[in-house]
């Protein structure tokens, strides 16, 4: 019996021992490789799946898979040719040096990135001051993953685009993503620091939901796209399906629009828009719930002072929602209304104060106010208050007049009949 014991004991151990061996050997194919590209002949600088193609890695046995690490020093420029219909997988990009390295795709070659595993799962890496620039189709294959340029150097996409396959996608440091889209729906492209500019491609699929959480960001969006600025900059305009602001701020320059169907801005969102001496202006059009703090940029109006009447239209394209603006719930109207510190040459600067739907800037030097009207959605010129008052109550006594005139009337033609 012990024997029996024994030998069941030893067959099992050395399955152990097998499969621990299997193990180590499959982790041996998980590795760093570096670009060390043949100069001459029709392989040279070139990545595909072909055996012919491992010339280029160190080593020269196979080539890259999924679970290596793809390492691209160059301190002058380099590039790299994807070759024609070929997936090429990798786990993640690492790009080191002062030289930029470029990826030229060929028709039809794939760059599907999985990620390197850790936490964050880093799939894309820049480290040095030379810019990571992929001229042909990228994929994000994985649920999460992070895009990372922590040194001087940034990602630009762009030809044939990044597709996030409905994966999450955070993006730290400066990039460009000149043709950002997503093959499946629900996907999520998150900044979180640098300056990133976001241009969409309608050819790889929308349904990509943009949250800004740092840095400053730019972008063209499209009408099943999201936008979430929880801190942070997002400049510029757009055509969103929704846009949530909670913190950070939303700035749009003159002549921008920033379309929407549900436009919401809580007590810590800020948006700026900027009005030009053209009488020109950022606008919003959609639906829209006021809140949180507003600030007007009225840098490019200078020192000039404005006629009563003068009008820019900020948001007379604005559906209010939630019962906005309401005169008497301040949660429906902004909680702050200010110019912004570069328009302090304004005679119109200074803390603009509430009356009901309505914010007055302090009194220009000709008796005039500028006038945020929340239910128009228009910034207008207005005369000062006191002659405001007096046009109501010359408006009221000739009401009056009339009626006297015609109550008389009325009782002489009674007294004649």
């Amino acid at each position: 019996m012990r024997s029996k014991f024994s030998l069941a004991r030893t067959l099992a151990l050395a399955l152990v021992a097998i499969g621990t061996v299997a193990c180590v050997s499959s982790e041996t194919f998980a590795a760093n490789r570096t670009w060390t590209p043949v100069t001459s002949g029709s392989t040279a600088a070139r990545w595909g799946t072909a055996s012919v193609y491992a010339a280029n890695w160190s080593g020269g046995i196979t080539n890259p898979t999924a679970a290596d690490s793809a390492i691209f020093n160059a301190n002058s420029a380099r590039q790299i040719t994807p070759i024609l219909n070929n997936l090429l997988p990798i786990g993640d990009i690492n790009v080191t040096g002062s030289g930029n390295v470029t990826f030229l795709n060929t028709t039809g070659a794939r760059i599907v990135i999985s990620g390197n595993g850790g936490a964050p799962n880093v799939g894309v890496n820049v480290t040095g001051a030379g810019n990571a620039i992929f001229n042909g189709n990228t994929v994000v294959n994985a649920p999460q993953m992070t895009f990372q340029a922590t040194g001087a150097g940034q990602m630009i996409f762009g030809g044939g685009g990044l597709d996030l396959q409905g994966n999450y996608l955070k993006v730290v440091g400066n990039a460009t993503q000149s043709s950002l889209g997503s093959s499946t729906a629900n996907a999520t492209y998150e900044a979180v620091s640098g300056v990133q500019t976001l241009t969409f491609d309608s050819t790889l699929g929308v349904n990509v939901n943009v949250v800004v959480n740092g840095g400053t960001v730019s972008g063209d969006g499209t009408s099943d796209s999201s936008l979430t600025v929880s801190g942070g900059d997002y400049v510029g305009g757009g055509t969103y399906k929704n846009v949530v602001s909670s913190s950070g701020s939303i700035q749009l320059l003159a002549n921008e629009t920033l379309s929407t169907t549900s436009f919401t801005q809580s007590a810590g969102g800020e948006l700026m828009i900027n009005v030009n001496d053209d009488l020109s202006s950022a606008t919003v059009n959609g639906n829209y719930q006021l809140g949180g703090a507003f600030e007007l940029d009225a840098n490019n109006l200078g020192t000039n002072l404005y006629s009563a009447g003068t009008t820019w239209g900020l948001f007379s394209g604005v559906n209010y929602t939630a019962g906005s603006p309401s005169p008497v719930n301040g949660s429906s109207n902004f909680s702050v209304f200010a110019m912004s510190p570069s328009s302090s040459s304004s005679p119109y600067y200074g803390p603009f104060t509430r009356f009901g739907q309505e914010w007055y800037s302090p009194v220009a030097t000709d008796g005039t106010y500028l006038v945020f009207q929340a239910a128009t959605g228009n910034l207008v010129v207005v005369p000062e208050p006191s002659t405001m008052v007096f046009a109501g109550l010359g408006v009221a006594m000739s009401g009056w007049t009339m009626w006297k005139k015609r109550r008389l009337s009325k009782l002489l033609a009674a007294k004649a009949g």
